[in-house]
C-alpha cells in the first residue's frame, strides 16, 4: 500500500478516463470523468452528472476541478445551461465541493497524485487482506480488500505498474472504473486553465 501511495507520487504526468456506478432501487447512476494531472502540481479532474431523478437522467450536468498556477477552481455548467466558474483558496476545498457530486471519484486519485488534497486514501485502508488475483479490463490487478471507515471495499491494484484500475464497496453499489491510464503524456498547461463563466 506504501509502495502505491509512493508510485503516484513519483508520476511525472497521468491521465485517465472512467466512470461511476452507482446501484440504487431506483436504477442505475453513472458518472463519467476524465483526469488529468502533471508533476507541476497541475491538475484536472471533468465529470458529467446525470440528473438524480429518474425519469430525467437524459438530463446531465458537466464539471470541471482543478488547480493551474496554484488556482484552484470548480466549474459547473448545470443541464439548464449557464457556466459558473467559483476559485477556491486552496485545491482541497475545491475537491471537498465536487467529490459527492462525483460520486467519490473526485478524490480517488486525485488525493494520490496531489497531497495537499488529504482526506481519506489508499493507505488508509483499515485491516487490508490481499486476495486472489482479477483482471480489470484486460489488466491483471491485486485485489485488495478492507475498511473504508466503516464501509467494506476492494481495491483492484495493477500489479505490473501499481495502479489503482477499479474501487467498489464489496455489496456490489458501487463501482469506479478507470480505463486508459496515460502515465507518459506531459500535458500543456493550457488544458489546465478554468473554463471560463457565461456572461
Amino acid at each position: 500500500m506504501a509502495a502505491v501511495l509512493t508510485r503516484y507520487r513519483e508520476l511525472p504526468g497521468y491521465a485517465d478516463t472512467g466512470y461511476v456506478i452507482t446501484r440504487l432501487p431506483g436504477g442505475e447512476h453513472v458518472c463519467k470523468f476524465q483526469t488529468a494531472f502533471n508533476a507541476s502540481g497541475d491538475f484536472r479532474f471533468a465529470f458529467q452528472s446525470p440528473h438524480p431523478f429518474r425519469p430525467l437522467r437524459h438530463l446531465i450536468s458537466s464539471y470541471v476541478v482543478g488547480r493551474q498556477g496554484g488556482q484552484a477552481y470548480l466549474s459547473r455548467l448545470p443541464h439548464s445551461g449557464g457556466t459558473s466558474v467559483s476559485h477556491w483558496p486552496d485545491i482541497s476545498m475545491a475537491i471537498a465541493a465536487a467529490t459527492g457530486i462525483s460520486c467519490g471519484a473526485a478524490h480517488t486519485i486525485g488525493g494520490l497524485l496531489v497531497p495537499e488534497i488529504g482526506g481519506w486514501a489508499f493507505s488508509d485502508l483499515r485491516r487490508p487482506r490481499l486476495r486472489s488475483p482479477k483482471l480489470v479490463d484486460g489488466v491483471p490487478c491485486y485485489r485488495v480488500t478492507g475498511l473504508q471507515g466503516s464501509v467494506p471495499v476492494t481495491v483492484y491494484v495493477g500489479i505490473q505498474d501499481l495502479l489503482i484500475r477499479k474501487f467498489s464497496d464489496r455489496k456490489g453499489k458501487c463501482e469506479e472504473v478507470r480505463l486508459g491510464i496515460d502515465i507518459r503524456t506531459v500535458h500543456a498547461p493550457g488544458l489546465f486553465r478554468a473554463p471560463l463563466a457565461e456572461a
